[in-house]
């Protein structure tokens, strides 16, 4: 199995037509042609790409990327990877790491290629993870309000909490973990949030508590957002 996948957004807007895929899923943004004449020009350009990198054979997709577009768009599991690594520039970070069976792969969007890489399902988390910018935990502890309802504080939150979300960020994002159901119903929790200041990372998500759900932000390294994400996984596949 090959390690990386690299492709043209073009070739990704074409491979998902002759495929019959819907490869725009969240957050991939993919450009269409402006129309037939433009579309059929930039076919032949991809065709020609395609075989050149030795991923197509006599105009049919190789195995290993027929079967890695087809993971991005329907898979077991999957962790949508959005967000700014630099606020200022708005230089975007989005991606897909899924999973179905056996097989996991990583698809990040960057730069006008798609590249993919094939992984293990029990590295989606630490895969995702990866994906962000090394920063140390923010300091202080974790602060936390009521919710009302999801996503909504109840009255004003907390002075600590709001101290926290209110300051600067240079970099901010967002996971969302979904994970497919009974009957073809998917299961969808709300995002997991992190964001960077000049005091470092911090996480931030919803808790169930007794009396209600709860906003909570905390300082976060790699090791608690690898251990929220496979929580979450657990929790989306009902295990």
């Amino acid at each position: 199995m090959v390690d990386t996948i690299t492709l043209s957004i073009p070739a990704v807007d074409v491979l998902g037509e002759h495929l019959d895929l819907n490869l725009r899923q969240f957050p991939f943004e993919i450009p269409r042609p402006a129309d037939d004449q433009e579309r059929e020009r930039v076919a032949v350009l991809v065709r020609d790409e395609l075989e050149t990198a030795g991923l197509t054979r006599s105009g049919r997709p190789e195995p290993e990327l027929e079967d890695a577009l087809y993971l991005l768009c329907s898979s077991e599991v999957a962790i949508a990877v959005s967000g700014l690594l630099d606020v200022r520039t708005g230089h975007r970070l989005a991606a897909r790491v899924v999973a179905t069976g056996e097989v996991g792969v990583l698809g990040l969007l960057d730069r006008g290629n798609l590249r993919l890489n094939f992984l293990a399902p029990d590295e989606l988390p630490s895969a995702a993870v990866g994906l962000l910018p090394d920063a140390p935990a923010g300091s202080g502890s974790a602060v936390s309000a009521p919710l009302a309802r999801p996503g909504e504080p109840t009255g004003e939150a907390s002075a600590d909490l709001a101290a926290l979300t209110s300051r600067p960020k240079f970099r901010v994002g967002q996971f969302g973990v979904s994970a497919g159901g009974r009957r073809g119903q998917r299961s969808r929790l709300p995002g997991l949030t992190w964001f960077d200041t000049d005091r470092g990372r911090y996480s931030m998500s919803t808790e169930p508590r007794p009396d209600g759900q709860y906003l909570v932000a905390a300082p976060a390294d790699g090791a608690r957002l690898v251990g929220l994400l496979g929580s979450m996984l657990t929790l989306a596949q009902g295990r």
